[in-house]
Protein backbone atom coordinates (compact mmCIF):
# COMPACT_ATOMS: atom_id res chain seq x y z
CA UNK A 1 0.00 0.00 0.00
CA UNK A 2 1.37 3.40 -0.95
CA UNK A 3 0.48 6.55 0.94
CA UNK A 4 0.35 9.89 -0.81
CA UNK A 5 3.02 12.19 0.53
CA UNK A 6 3.73 15.79 -0.24
CA UNK A 7 6.93 16.69 -2.06
CA UNK A 8 9.62 17.06 0.56
CA UNK A 9 12.24 18.90 -1.44
CA UNK A 10 15.95 18.80 -0.86
CA UNK A 11 16.98 16.17 1.69
CA UNK A 12 20.77 16.32 1.78
CA UNK A 13 23.66 18.33 0.32
CA UNK A 14 27.17 16.99 0.10
CA UNK A 15 30.32 17.29 -1.90
CA UNK A 16 32.72 14.70 -3.20
CA UNK A 17 35.55 14.24 -5.64
CA UNK A 18 34.31 10.71 -6.46
CA UNK A 19 30.54 10.24 -6.65
CA UNK A 20 30.72 6.46 -7.03
CA UNK A 21 33.00 6.16 -4.00
CA UNK A 22 30.72 8.43 -1.96
CA UNK A 23 27.74 6.10 -2.28
CA UNK A 24 29.35 2.69 -2.87
CA UNK A 25 29.04 1.61 0.77
CA UNK A 26 25.68 3.26 1.32
CA UNK A 27 24.97 6.66 2.83
CA UNK A 28 23.15 7.85 5.93
CA UNK A 29 20.73 9.94 3.85
CA UNK A 30 19.51 6.77 2.11
CA UNK A 31 18.99 5.04 5.45
CA UNK A 32 17.13 8.01 6.89
CA UNK A 33 14.95 8.27 3.76
CA UNK A 34 14.09 4.57 4.14
CA UNK A 35 13.29 5.03 7.84
CA UNK A 36 11.04 7.97 6.94
CA UNK A 37 9.25 5.72 4.42
CA UNK A 38 10.29 7.47 1.24
CA UNK A 39 9.72 5.31 -1.80
CA UNK A 40 12.84 4.57 -3.86
CA UNK A 41 11.19 5.92 -7.00
CA UNK A 42 10.66 9.27 -5.24
CA UNK A 43 14.30 9.80 -4.26
CA UNK A 44 16.83 11.14 -6.76
CA UNK A 45 20.48 12.10 -6.68
CA UNK A 46 21.19 15.39 -8.42
CA UNK A 47 24.76 16.20 -9.37
CA UNK A 48 26.18 19.61 -10.14
CA UNK A 49 29.86 19.55 -11.11
CA UNK A 50 31.72 22.70 -10.09
CA UNK A 51 35.09 23.27 -11.64
CA UNK A 52 37.98 23.89 -9.28
CA UNK A 53 38.12 27.59 -8.42
CA UNK A 54 41.66 27.64 -7.11
CA UNK A 55 40.48 28.42 -3.58
CA UNK A 56 38.90 25.48 -1.70
CA UNK A 57 37.68 27.87 1.00
CA UNK A 58 35.30 29.42 -1.54
CA UNK A 59 33.78 26.02 -2.25
CA UNK A 60 33.26 25.43 1.48
CA UNK A 61 31.60 28.83 1.80
CA UNK A 62 29.34 28.10 -1.18
CA UNK A 63 28.29 24.83 0.42
CA UNK A 64 27.60 26.62 3.73
CA UNK A 65 25.46 29.25 1.99
CA UNK A 66 23.39 26.58 0.22
CA UNK A 67 22.98 24.61 3.47
CA UNK A 68 21.83 27.68 5.40
CA UNK A 69 19.41 28.69 2.64
CA UNK A 70 17.79 25.27 2.23
CA UNK A 71 18.25 23.57 5.65
CA UNK A 72 18.03 20.00 4.29
CA UNK A 73 16.71 17.70 7.04
CA UNK A 74 19.36 15.00 6.58
CA UNK A 75 22.37 17.27 6.94
CA UNK A 76 23.35 16.86 10.58
CA UNK A 77 25.39 20.04 10.80
CA UNK A 78 24.46 23.26 9.07
CA UNK A 79 27.19 25.90 9.47
CA UNK A 80 26.21 29.10 11.20
CA UNK A 81 26.81 32.37 9.44
CA UNK A 82 29.78 34.37 10.53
Amino acid sequence: MRFDTEARGLLYIGKTKNLRGRFSGGHKAFLWAWLNKYFAEDVRIAVQPISYWGNPALLLELEAIILRATEPPYNVQIPTEG
